[in-house]
Order: C-alpha cells, then structure tokens, then sequence
C-alpha cells in the first residue's frame, strides 16, 4: 500500500509541474490588467441552452443578458426598461420595451426565445406557458402567455440562462454574440477562457481569463505565486492564515447539503426519521468542522434566504437533543430490532465528505444504531440512489436559481423521484398538490412547515462558497456577483 501512495503522490506532483509549465511558457504574454479567476471544469458548450452544469452557469452571468434578473431572492428588469401586462382571448400578454444595449433590438428577443422553444435544451418544458412573441417595433416585443402562468414564476424563468438574449445572427458563431458585459476573445478547451469587456466600466476589469484548474491545491500554489486571482476554497482549506477577512469572500444560500432517508424502508416511520434528526449536532459541526462557513437550515431552506425571503426571524426546529432523539427512537416501528440491522450511510469518497459523514455517523451510532459506511465515487453513488438503493444518503442540492420553490419543487414532488431530484424516494400526495399549485410566500410556508413535521430528510446545514481573493480583484467588488 504504501509503495502505491508513494507513486499516486508522485505522478500528483508531475502533474502539477507539467501544468505550471504550460502556464508558463505555452501561452501569451499575461495581461497585466487581466484578472484570473479559476474555474473547476471547463464548460461543455457556450451555447445558453446547455447551461445546466455549474462551470456554465457561472460563464453565462459574463455573457449573457436576459429580459429579467435575480438580485437577491427578488427578480427585477434587466434588458427590460418597461412592461404592460393585460389578458386578452384567454392569454396573458407582456408587452416589453426594451433598453438601448449594445444594439439590443426586438427581433433579437424574439429569435433567442422562439430558438429556445423549438430546441432539445434539457429544460425547454420549463417554458411551456410561452406560446409565441411578436415583435411590435425596433425596442417593443410582446410575448403571449399562457393565462394560468404566475408573473413570479414567468419572470424567473426568462432569468434563467436558457433564455438568455443572443444576437439574431448568433447561430453562425461558436462564441454566441450577446448582450452580457463581456464577449469572449479565445477559448481554448480545458485550460482558459480569454474575455473581454464591451464597454467602458471602471466596476469591472477591461479582461477576465476563466482558468481551468479542476484541484484547488493548483489553484492555491497559483494564487501564492500572484498568478490567480480568485479561487473557490475547499473545506479543508477555510482556516488557511492567508484567508483572512480582508481576502475572504462568502456567497451565501445557493446549497444544502443533507442526508437522504430511504421512504423505500418500512422501518424508516417518522418516529425514527426524527429521533435522527434530533441525534446530530449541527452547530458543533459548522463551528469545528466548517470552521463556520455554513449556515443552518429551516426545512431545505438556507436560514438567510428564508429570512430575506419572509422577511422574519426562525430557527431550525430540529436541534442536538439526545433525550429527544432516544425518545422518538424507542416509539418507532421498528424498535428494538432496528439496532440489529445494518444501516448504511452511503457519501463521496472525498476528504470533505469524509470528515463531515463520520462526524454524523458517530452522533447515529450514539443511539445504538448499527450505521455503516459505504464510501462512493459521485456517478455510481447518485445512479444508484436513483434507483432507490441505500438506506441514508449524504448528499448536496445545489439551487441554480435563487428561487423559494426550488428549494422544494424538485426535492419533494412524488413525480420527481430518484435522479429528478426527490432523493429521498419521499411521497405525500396532498403536498405535491400544494407545490403543483403554488400560489404564494404563505402557501410556500405551509409546504415548509409540513416538510419539517414529516422529516424525510435529517437537515443539516447550508454550505457557503468561500473564495480567496487577491488586493486586484478586491479593486472591483461588482466582480464578486459574477462568482
């Protein structure tokens, strides 16, 4: 074994040299106005309607502009400078006028949404209640909607990256001509992305390389060497002495990591899914483990998202109780056999995973629980959780819009089961009912208060992205929206 670690190690340690020589004699001579930011992947296509990984997610908030924006949780104009809605032959009509933008006309609007509706995107059903735009003049466009669509949800879908706004010759070029701040000057595939900014603006740098650099340990070496900007922070790297505040940067509330409970197990009533809940200690956990860059949850929701979002104080209503948790445990329907069976708590085999998950599965083994673990390489452990296998799943839901209903539609509806996002294989007909309808803040509170009382999850916590940022990009605090 040890002769095995020796060579991972070296051939590790080849790598990383082979690649800062690349980045050092292998491409032009740096601009010294350039930021460099790292990327963990490159983007499999600029292509907007292909924007479902994270990597493009973050390229398209350079790029491209949309008819609307999240700030926030609220959803405001951005290529829109007015708006008339009014129904008419049973159909909502939005008539648009547009800002004056690098050019932006209304048939550029109505070529990148009618594209979006006859294309394969993996999310073009997300835009059913769009039945067709009209173009009213050179900056006015009406869109025609389906009378039953909700202005929210109508105005956070066309701020999506899939309905971004692309010029109406866009097709012809593989870089996608848009109306972003930024276009794209050079990409050269799994190691950068050159930008360049449109127009004058002292908020932001005049270039940007996007550097992909998939080990943060790379990026780390880079960033000592002044040769990267900004990076993303592993865990294990949040109590690093260069991380100090003044080079700190934390984006809040876009994902939760929890632990999946198989509904699949008879023996998983809610008596035992809450004595479980209340069996971890979270605040131990984000102090000693996260170094408190994360924060807790109420439901599936990010504890400062719900407060801006409700405009009101809560708190989890699940906490380190072991006298609680010992209660409901022994009511439960399986109990006492349950502490002869084996449980297995199945989690990416990574170093954060790693400390993270045992830290949960000794607080269970606490209750006399028989927990095992089963480390898992990310593809076979999401396939196989899909197919309903394991009985607990650690595991992290990342939002890729800041929306109150997708911290709940995808994680609870019964037809979303497995792979769709409800990976708790958890079913309860009268809240898929609710989260079909969707009214408001006060039904969606509703939803939240009964996903809390029937636990299918055991909540955990919020993670933050940390980033390390260097004295250059500190110059442009706008450039942190762009992370």
């Amino acid at each position: 074994m040890a002769r095995v670690f020796y060579k991972s190690s070296r051939m590790g340690t080849i790598s990383l040299v082979l690649l800062l020589l690349s980045l050092t004699f292998c491409q032009k001579e740096p601009n010294p106005k350039q930021l460099m930011i790292a990327l963990p992947t490159d983007p499999p296509s600029l292509d907007p309607l292909l924007a479902t990984d994270l990597s493009s997610q973050k390229i398209s908030r350079f790029l491209y502009s949309h008819l609307y924006k999240f700030q926030g949780a609220k959803v405001n104009k951005d290529l829109v400078e007015e708006e008339r809605v009014y129904v008419t032959k049973g159909e909502q009509v939005w008539h648009l006028r547009l800002q004056e933008k690098h050019g932006l006309r209304a048939k550029d609007v109505q070529y990148s949404l009618e594209r979006l509706l006859s294309s394969n995107s993996p999310r073009v059903a997300d835009y059913k209640f769009l039945h067709s735009v009209i173009v009213k003049g050179e900056r006015e466009v009406s869109l025609y909607i389906d009378s039953q669509a909700k202005e929210w949800e109508v105005k956070e879908k066309l701020a999506l990256p899939f309905a971004a706004i692309l010029k109406e010759n866009a097709l012809g070029s593989s870089l996608f001509s848009s109306f972003g701040d930024y276009e794209v000057t050079e990409w050269k595939k799994n190691e950068y992305l050159d930008l360049k900014r449109k127009e004058e603006n002292n908020s932001l740098p005049e270039s940007v390389r996007l550097q992909i650099l998939p080990q943060s340990t790379t990026s780390l070496f880079l960033y000592k060497k002044q040769m990267l900007d900004a990076f993303k922070l592993s865990d294990f790297m949040l109590n690093l002495e260069i991380a100090d505040e003044k080079h700190s940067l934390s984006k809040r509330g876009r994902s939760i990591q929890y632990v999946a409970i198989n509904h699949n197990n008879p023996c998983f009533d809610l008596a035992f899914r809450k004595a479980l809940n209340y069996a971890i200690p979270r605040e131990f956990i984000i102090e000693k483990l996260l170094y408190n860059k994360a924060d807790p949850i109420v439901s599936s929701i990010p504890l400062p998202f719900y407060e801006e979002v409700f405009k009101e104080k809560r708190t989890s209503v699940y906490f380190f109780d072991t006298e609680k948790a010992n209660a409901y445990l022994k009511s439960s329907k399986c109990y006492p056999n349950i502490l002869d069976q084996k449980i297995e708590f199945r989690m990416r085999a990574d170093d954060e995973n790693q400390t993270k998950g045992r830290a949960i599965v000794e607080a269970l083994k606490s209750l006399g629980l028989n927990v095992q673990i089963k480390g898992m390489e990310k593809a076979p452990l999401y396939k196989e959780n899909g197919e309903g296998k394991g009985d607990l799943t650690l595991l992290t839901w990342y939002s890729d819009y800041p929306s109150i209903w997708n911290f709940l539609d995808p994680l609870f509806h019964d037809q979303k089961l497995g792979n769709s996002g409800n990976r708790a294989h958890y079913k309860n007909a009268a809240l898929t009912k609710l989260l079909d309808e969707k009214k408001d803040l006060k039904m969606a509170k509703q939803i939240i208060g009964i996903i809390e009382n029937e636990a299918p999850w055991i909540f955990l916590w919020s993670l933050q992205e940390n980033y390390l940022i260097s004295d250059k990009f500190i110059q442009f605090p706008m450039l942190s929206d762009y992370l």
